[in-house]
């Protein structure tokens, strides 16, 4: 009796451990992708919370003093302020009075990045190119990523044009490219070279937007 024991419970120990073998890889699969996939969200997370922040700052450090839009160098001319009042430009097409304009007659900055000023913190959407790249970690400090941005400008969209390009423009336009990728600094060794997220927004010239605002008297 105690032999057949014995030989019954070899039986369903080989069965047990042949069961382990097969789920115990699939196991250890859907925990890696699992693993991968949480990284992925959190370097997604940084990005579009980085994106948001740029994004909200003036576009210009012209427009840190002066809500107009701007002139550019090579910007198309369906956005050029040609409506004259007085022989000066001042609205764009389809602007009226009292609205958006140009009458302060600011440039755009051709080249991009922080100024001296700026004493190291942005104040409008192309600082972020000098910060760049920026390391930030999750919640609780266990990963760490490297933010990379990089704004161009870019040729603007005609009014004729569905599709923007991404291409480099030799001056100033009325369009910046940003795009902000993601790289994990955790584990790098087991994601060398690669890229966990990667967004882009295409920021315009339109003005920088202000409070109306009248003195206080008592």
């Amino acid at each position: 009796m105690r032999k057949a024991l014995t030989l019954l419970e070899l039986i369903f120990s080989m069965v047990i451990i042949a069961i382990a073998f097969t789920v115990f890889p699939k196991i250890l699969q859907v925990s890696s992708k699992t693993s991968v996939h949480a990284l992925k969200e959190e370097a997604l997370y940084q990005a579009v919370a980085m994106m948001g922040l740029v994004k909200t700052l003036p576009w210009d450090e012209r427009n840190t003093l002066f809500d107009d839009y701007l002139f550019t160098d090579q910007g198309s001319s369906d956005y050029e302020c040609s409506t004259s009042f007085g022989g000066a430009p001042i609205y764009r097409k389809g602007g009226f009075v009292g609205s958006r304009n140009c009458k302060h007659h600011q440039n755009a900055t051709s080249a991009l990045g922080m100024e001296a000023n700026d004493h190291n913190i942005p104040d409008d959407v192309d600082d972020f190119v000098t910060l760049s790249p920026v390391t930030v970690q999750n919640f609780n400090a266990s990963r760490q990523y490297e933010l990379n941005i990089s704004i161009n400008y870019v040729d603007d969209l005609s009014l004729s044009d569905t599709n923007f390009t991404t291409g480099s423009s030799g001056g100033s336009t009325n369009t910046k490219y940003i795009t902000i990728s993601v790289s994990p600094l955790t584990k790098s060794s087991a994601f060398a070279g690669k890229t966990l997220a990667q967004v882009w927004y295409f920021s315009e010239n339109i003005g920088q937007i202000r409070i109306n605002r009248l003195p206080w008297r008592r």
